[in-house]
């Protein structure tokens, strides 16, 4: 059976800077940091208290969360809030009447970790919880979005560490192509959790000042929060329904390093293995991308890795690679991460825009390629990657092509 060709016609963001795509990709393209002082808990007993927290406004907005079906949990706010905002991109109400050929499938990693810690400690104080139990698991957020959009297809929820939502995009990608659904929702919702912090902190993973991805003085990441849900459907219900495309989704490849818990590889062939199992699904060369969406951490270890990968992967051709990293900028997103760097993709291959990389002299020894540093860089772009590497050794990539009517990417 030849495979279906999908494509992506609706995307809901919500970020370190607040809920809205439009919100999202002015400030990312506009260099706007979103590292600020962490509120949600007392983060000055730790190396680095700084963290990339959605607005307190959007978290305190008892309106929106009611309008959203009153979520008790915030991964799950966030992801309904991105969903309805998808669902009216892509033209479509909330409620799907084709349920059972509609999937859902979402990543996570820290989902219903800010509850359980609110469940715990009015436990022990003997306190009736502020929480309701069923909240706390990681599925609470795929349960919440199926009973809200009543969707009763293929259905899944994907926890491979910072690669979650990555791979919850290619999961849904094949789900799609394969016949067996006809559009998904995909994507995922994560929080700034305070027992995360608190271990990246103890791994010296954290910045303690400000994140330079691919810069030779490096030091790591602060952690955001937020959610990124995509509807994909085949190209064909897209035409015949006249919807919007944002962009294609060409190939998918994932591996596992086999290296170590939480070190990446040393030579980066874990992660290349990913890059050319993305392209070879995708039916593509290295020299057919122009763009990569690095999961670029800024991080000693994870960058080298990464450099070494590309360097693998794309040889010669890595000297007109455009690169950048959007952690500098709305920090490490945990599971939501892939989510929130797939859209970044997208949305540089529809504005022909690269995000900048903040605060990076990208002066690391091994980079051949063409780093986008402080400023947004302006570049006819047919072909992106984005690229997510894990704890574990999950290595997660995802080809995006940009749509153009005559049907080729």
């Amino acid at each position: 059976m030849d495979k279906r060709r999908v494509v992506i016609t609706g995307i809901g963001v919500v970020s370190p800077y607040g809920a809205g795509l439009e919100r999202f990709w002015q400030a990312l393209a506009g260099g706007e940091s979103a590292r600020r002082p962490i509120q949600g808990f007392d983060a000055s007993v730790y190396r680095s208290g700084q963290g990339g927290e959605a607005p307190a406004e959007l978290l305190a907005d008892a309106g929106a969360r009611a309008r959203c079906g009153d979520p008790g949990e915030d991964s799950a706010y966030f992801l309904a809030l991105a969903a309805a905002e998808a669902l009216r991109d892509a033209g479509l109400g909330l409620i799907f009447d084709d349920a059972e050929r509609v999937g859902c499938v979402l990543g996570t990693l820290c989902a219903g970790m800010r509850n359980m810690r609110e469940y715990g400690a009015a436990y022990e104080a003997g306190l009736p919880s502020p929480v309701a139990a069923e909240t706390i698991p990681a599925h609470y957020q795929l349960d919440f979005l199926a009973r809200r959009h009543n969707l009763t297809g293929p259905s899944s929820l994907v926890s491979t560490a910072c690669s979650s939502t990555t791979d919850a995009l290619g999961y849904a990608f094949d789900l799609i192509r394969g016949g067996e659904c006809d559009r998904c929702l995909s994507g995922g919702g994560d929080v700034l959790a305070e027992m995360i912090h608190a271990a990246f902190n103890g791994l010296y993973s954290i910045t303690t000042g400000e994140p330079r991805p691919f810069d030779s003085e490096r030091d790591g990441f602060f952690i955001g929060e937020g959610a990124g849900l995509f509807h994909l459907e085949t190209l064909e219900s897209a035409r015949a329904r006249g919807a919007r495309i944002h962009a294609e989704i060409l190939g998918y490849g994932l591996s596992n390093t086999g290296h170590h818990l939480t070190a990446t590889s040393e030579d980066g062939g874990g992660e290349a293995l990913a890059i050319r199992r993305a392209l070879d699904d995708a039916g593509l060369a290295p020299a057919d991308i122009d763009y990569i969406n690095c999961h670029g951490t800024g991080t000693r270890h994870n960058d080298a890795s990464e450099i070494r990968a590309i360097n693998l992967v794309f040889g010669d051709a890595a000297e007109r690679l455009h690169i950048s990293s959007n952690k500098a900028s709305i920090g490490h997103c945990m599971g939501a991460a892939g989510a929130l760097e797939a859209a970044a993709t997208v949305l540089a291959l529809e504005n022909s825009l690269i995000p900048p990389t903040l605060h990076t002299r990208g002066d690391e020894a091994e980079l051949r390629s063409r780093l986008v540093g402080a400023e947004a860089r302006p570049a006819a772009l047919r072909r992106a990657l984005s690229q997510s590497f894990g704890f574990g050794g999950a290595c997660s990539c995802i080809v995006f092509g940009h749509y153009r009517e005559d049907g080729h990417a």
